[in-house]
């Protein structure tokens, strides 16, 4: 990074002029930003750094810059889970305003997908957009997971409260949505949990955002959105899966299961209650009928799919039978309060995502049960539990052990 700090951290420096520029943010090496942080083009745009003072940290022709870090917020992990649902709760619902548009999708290719796996905060860090699922709606919803659960933590029996974020992908100008859900557990005394889902990554899939199954594997991506798998396999070698153990750590009180206990994937059906026509619709048309679903709305019924199936090129098509091995229903998704969109939702509520490789890693079985590099889209010569790319904290010279997790 000979050169860094070049075109994208000029522009950063000119956003939101309320937000000092090292606001909440830190480097490796403990040197204060005079910029917010942010990738460049000298390391293919992998890992945010930001300009630092008094020639702290790395030294460039354009100055003095350190790589940052987004550790977690120890004062506020300490606290219950409960007090941190009713934080992000009131930002949530401070104000209802949506974002206004989506931005150019391929915008994030021009940051650092990094970031989208190792900010342990649960807010997005300053001048940072979010270029896909830019506008969504959220709820606070119950899962009463069935005592026949042999998993851990969130996954195990008992009710588990939590946020889904939902809404599209990409823009509305492609014939149909590209449904996608966050998802986000509070937990007491540790980092909250969080996944992801998707049908697939194909534009234009329905409007009805709620035709299709969901999981946290998908297909490989194909056509104009294996530009976005591209860039995804910079921080992981699987960009259509990501990580659920996690989940399974630590329980909502904060009770630590070591090993967790998890499936191989989570599948989840939709309600009959959500459904949607086909007509075609705008974001306001699709968040309204969101925020008409009464409380105790069933959103999703939740499977665990204990092993993969098949090849798991397909992981969300067809029915239960065909996409899920040995499924167990944990639970049905009740909503527990009305969905709203949320101009904190859309623009610094962050849903970390899980590498998969953390998944393998706790369970080697599941790569002897598919073909992990097919499945995975991956260009390299092979995937395993250790074969994750570079995360940028080895790139500032940081062992793995010392990032606070």
């Amino acid at each position: 990074m000979l050169l860094a700090g070049g075109a994208a951290l000029a522009s950063a420096e000119q956003l939101d002029s309320d937000v000092k520029p090292d606001a909440g943010q830190m480097t490796y090496q403990g040197c204060k930003c005079k910029s917010y942080c942010g990738p460049d083009a000298t390391d293919a745009f992998n890992c945010d750094f930001c300009r630092t003072e008094h020639s702290c940290g790395h030294f460039s022709l354009l100055g003095s810059w350190d790589y940052c870090v987004y550790p977690q917020d120890d004062s506020f992990e300490a606290q219950n889970y409960q007090t941190k649902v009713d934080y992000w709760w009131g930002k949530i619902t401070a104000d209802d305003s949506r974002a206004s548009k989506y931005p150019n999708v391929l915008g994030i290719t021009t940051e650092s997908i990094q970031t989208s796996f190792d900010n342990w905060k649960d807010e997005m860090p300053a001048g940072r957009e979010k270029y896909i699922h830019t506008i969504g709606s959220i709820c606070k919803f119950n899962l009463d997971i069935t005592n026949a659960s042999p998993y851990t933590g969130l996954l195990g029996p008992g009710n588990q409260e939590g946020f889904i974020r939902m809404g599209s992908a990409a823009d509305y100008n492609n014939g149909g949505l590209t449904p996608g859900l966050g998802f986000k557990f509070a937990r007491t005394g540790v980092q909250s949990a969080n996944f992801v889902a998707l049908h697939s990554l194909d534009l234009g899939q329905s409007w009805n955002f709620f035709k299709y199954n969901q999981s946290n594997h998908i297909s490989p991506p194909q056509g104009a959105t294996k530009a976005l798998a591209l860039k995804f396999n910079q921080a992981s070698q699987c960009a259509p899966q990501v990580g659920i153990s996690d989940l399974a750590r630590y329980s909502q009180d904060g009770t630590e299961h070591n090993p967790p206990n998890f499936p191989f994937k989570l599948f989840m059906v939709p309600g009959e209650d959500v459904q949607m026509d086909e007509s075609a619709k705008t974001p306001d048309e699709v968040h309204a009928a969101m925020a008409n679903f009464q409380v105790g709305t069933k959103l999703f019924t939740v499977y665990a799919c204990d092993t993969a199936i098949g090849d798991e090129m397909t992981p969300t098509d067809g029915g239960l039978e065909k996409a899920c091995g040995s499924p167990l229903k944990l639970g049905e998704m009740i909503t527990t309060s009305q969905c709203t969109t949320s101009a904190y939702g859309d623009k610094k509520f962050q849903v970390r995502h899980q590498r998969v490789e953390e998944d393998w890693a706790w369970r080697p079985d599941f790569l002897q049960q598919y073909d992990a590099k097919k499945a995975c889209g991956w260009v390299g010569s092979s995937v395993s539990a250790t074969g994750t790319p570079k995360t940028c904290a080895h790139e500032a010279g940081v062992g793995a052990e010392e990032v606070v997790v």
